[in-house]
């Protein structure tokens, strides 16, 4: 494959440095937040005549849609079942006539279960044509009682079997057509998008085997997913000519969001697939000036999406809504301009934004154990051990526990208060005392890491047995094999701390992936600043429990957001059977483009 662009950018900086009389640095720390004043429940309690079979009770909701339609109502759709790994399935619609506000006129226009139906539907988006036509496309897969929910790949071989469904409404989503099958992949599919010139277009994921992957992480193995994008010539009668938007094994693009820019140029937003997002990488913006038949072009996107949703705004802007992950868990929104120079930005897992504390020299982090009380900073990871990574850090630790204070240039090491040492080989390290200030660099290439402290080598190691993809500091989250598998939750453990820091820098060298230069210092503000200043949050939940959301505008300007949440629900997760406490509902936000926008 051809390799990306390298990206060279330092942190990009939203604000200015002033210092106030306190000493304290005036840069945002919190994110904008969606007030609750401002969110509405779109879905309801019970449906008549329609039966949970789940004995915990309450229903499960995810993949919410919403759209304007043709006669100013507005329309929203969602799955309906028993729990996030499906035994049951409605395909649920309601309508507005106040602009959200209430809802009612609840249907279900499609249902599949295990018992009577040998199957379920999975992911149903939805859009509304220039026409006025609305139309739901939704990936149904066989499931017989007893089956598991299977990863996708497996899902869509013979013995198991996906597909692709449509739907239409031409009454505003009064009544619905049966369900229409156009093709034999399924694979979570977009939303569809209406081009310029009348044609209809949807993507859709597959996956692939490779052994270029080193260490491929669990249970994919060799497996990855990657894209491609279906056309409609006739107005949605017929399909075809399917043509890979991404074929990735470094990234597995997946679940890709469409937006048309101009005429015959279109943007493809991706949720990165490899390892469901687990070491580190943003989402990538994919570009296409053929109307979708080539995509030449791919950058980094300055948000890590999953489920991305993209449109353009009457201002010319572009609002994408999505997933974060990896990060602190919930549903974010965006408003950007494709063409802006945000260059790569980091992410960071934080609940508690008063863990960082910012001055005019030096950030402190003070976590507590366990996840509301950690904080970690993502940076772009290494693509295999081949990958030269060079961390510089100048800190100085005032108390901590196992993985309180660590550093990982792809190989994790961990500072204690009289000891530096690998975190995955203990017994290699060396004596420091980390209460000092010290400057450390860490170098990982060719096999082997090597620690400067000060200028003089203090440690050199063969890593061939421990070396990692995630190039991150602050606390580490160390994984069990229920979290690696799932992903619903960061499992910090022993990560209470006092730390301080006044610069970082890092150089990724990836073979094949992108390569990443990124430096900070405590006078430019946080290392994830543009995330605070940028990002606005709906709202929290497991990663299992949120997102796969959507966007409209009204005529007025306002926007309406819809998605699925536990409404903030962070002590527990309903994330397949295992699961435990708050199920999620779906939700509207209700906001301008000026409240997304830090003015």
């Amino acid at each position: 494959m051809t390799k990306p662009h390298s990206l060279l950018f330092a942190l990009s900086l939203l604000l200015g440095s002033t210092l106030s009389t306190t000493a304290e640095v005036s840069f945002n720390r919190d994110s904008l937040v969606v007030p609750e004043s401002a969110k509405v429940t779109v879905s309801a309690e019970n449906y008549p005549g329609i039966t949970n079979p789940n004995p915990r009770g309450g229903w499960y909701y995810k993949c919410a849609n919403i759209v304007l339609a043709a006669d100013g109502s507005l329309v929203a759709s969602w799955q309906l079942s028993d729990n996030h790994v499906s035994l049951m399935s409605h395909i649920m619609v309601a309508r507005s006539s106040d602009g959200g506000r209430t809802w009612g006129d609840y249907q279900s226009i499609a249902q599949a279960d295990v018992w009577l139906d040998h199957s379920v539907y999975v992911v149903p988006q939805m859009s509304v044509l220039r026409d006025g036509r609305i139309v739901i496309i939704s990936d149904w897969g066989k499931r017989h009682p007893g089956q598991s929910f299977p990863m996708l790949a497996h899902w869509q071989k013979p013995d198991r079997g996906m597909a692709n469904f449509i739907f239409w409404s031409e009454d505003n989503g009064k009544t619905w057509t049966k369900p229409e099958k156009i093709d034999d992949v399924g694979g979570e599919p977009g939303y569809i998008l209406e081009m310029s010139d009348g044609t209809l277009a949807y993507t859709r994921t597959s996956s692939n085997t490779t052994d270029l992957l080193k260490n491929p992480p669990l249970p994919w193995g060799d497996i990855y997913y990657r894209n491609e994008i279906v056309f409609s010539d006739d107005r949605g009668s017929t399909w075809g000519r399917p043509t890979w938007v991404s074929d990735s094994p470094f990234y597995g693009d997946c679940e890709v969001g469409l937006v048309e820019l101009s005429p015959n140029h279109l943007l493809g937003v991706t949720r990165i697939g490899l390892g469901n997002g687990q070491f580190g990488h943003p989402s990538r913006l994919l570009y296409s000036d053929d109307g979708g038949r080539s995509w030449p072009r791919a950058e980094l996107a300055p948000f890590y999406g999953q489920r991305p949703h993209i449109r353009k705004l009457q201002s010319g802007r572009y609002l994408v809504t999505y997933r974060n992950r990896w990060g602190t868990p919930g549903t974010r929104a965006l408003v950007f301009d494709p063409q802006e120079d945000s260059g790569f930005q980091p992410n960071s897992w934080i609940l508690d934004e008063e863990r960082c504390e910012l001055t005019s020299n030096q950030m402190t982090l003070r976590t507590e154990h366990g996840q509301r009380g950690a904080v970690t900073f993502n940076l772009y990871p290494a693509q295999d051990d081949q990958s030269r990574v060079e961390m510089e850090a100048t800190l100085r630790v005032d108390s901590t526990a196992t993985n309180g204070v660590t550093l990982s240039a792809g190989c994790w090491v961990h500072l204690a208060n009289d000891r530096v040492y690998l975190g995955d080989r203990p017994e290699t390290g060396f004596a420091l005392d980390t209460k000092k200030w010290h400057d450390y660099r860490i170098v990982r290439e060719n096999g082997s890491i090597r620690i400067d402290v000060d200028g003089r080598e203090r440690l050199r190691a063969d890593i061939a047995d421990i070396w990692v993809r995630p190039v991150r500091f602050g606390n580490r989250a160390v994984s069990g094999p229920v979290e690696a598998k799932h992903g619903h939750v960061e499992p910090y453990s022993q990560n209470r701390s006092v730390s301080h820091w006044k610069n970082v820098s890092v150089k990724v060298d990836n073979a094949t992936d992108y390569d990443i230069k990124w430096s900070w210092q405590s006078t430019q503000g946080y290392p994830d600043q543009f995330r605070r200043d940028r990002t606005v949050v709906l709202d929290y939940s497991y990663p299992g429990d949120c997102g796969y959301s959507s966007s409209t505008q009204l005529p007025d300007g306002r926007i309406v957001i819809v998605d699925y949440t536990t409404g903030g629900d962070l002590d527990s997760y309903s994330w397949g059977a295992e699961g435990r406490g708050t199920a999620p509902f779906v939700r509207a936000y209700h906001v301008t483009e000026a409240d997304l926008v830090r003015p």
